[in-house]
Formats: C-alpha cells, structure tokens, sequence
C-alpha cells in the first residue's frame, strides 16, 4: 500500500496489487493499515515527527521490516538520530547519495 497527499503516478497506479490511499501517513494509526512487509518512508518532515511515527508501528509490531530517511533541516538532530540507532536490530547509516540525511534500516 503507498500513502500519500500526492497522486500515484498513472503507470505505477495501473500496476497489479498497488493500493493506493490519498493521505497523510501522519494521519493512519498502524492498526488502520494492518500488517505490512516492508515500511518505506521518504517523508519530508523533522526527524523528530518521523521518530513519533516510527514508534507507534513499533510498538504495534505491525511492521516486519523498516527503510527510511531521515531529513535534516537546518541543524543535524544528534538526539533523534540516536533514537533511531538504538533502536535493537536496525542500522543508521550515512549512504552515499544521501546529503543532508541519514538511512535507517530494520530487517527484523
């Protein structure tokens, strides 16, 4: 399922078994999405609303694995990317093409 204020582009909307749900992820609570494989996020908000985020499905445990990006804006966010990283399991890692951010990965 992709979230999202913005509409899919038409190719990828036509593909099978893409679900689409014009919001803001910010606005679903886990239990209202269900299970899910795979939690990207690319959301452009402060580390800090995507860490609040990020919580609620860990703590639903509704989430298998997770892939997201950290946007620094202004001042890098020591506190919340320290948040991320010590999340057990997962990984924060600074990727070559990323500027400004940081990935965070959970595989299990």
């Amino acid at each position: 399922m992709s979230v999202d204020k913005a509409p899919l582009d038409p190719r990828i909307a036509a593909l099978p078994r893409i679900e689409y749900r014009a919001a803001s992820a910010f606005s679903l609570a886990p239990p209202e999405v269900g299970p899910v494989d795979w939690l990207l996020s690319d959301i452009v908000c402060y580390p800090r609303r995507l860490w609040r985020l990020m919580q609620g499905w860990l703590m639903s445990g509704l989430a298998r694995r997770y892939l997201c990006t950290l946007k620094f804006q202004g001042e890098t966010d020591h506190a919340t990317a320290a948040a991320f990283a010590a999340v057990p399991g997962s990984r924060l890692m600074h990727l070559h093409h990323n500027k400004h951010e940081l990935t965070w990965v959970k595989l299990a």
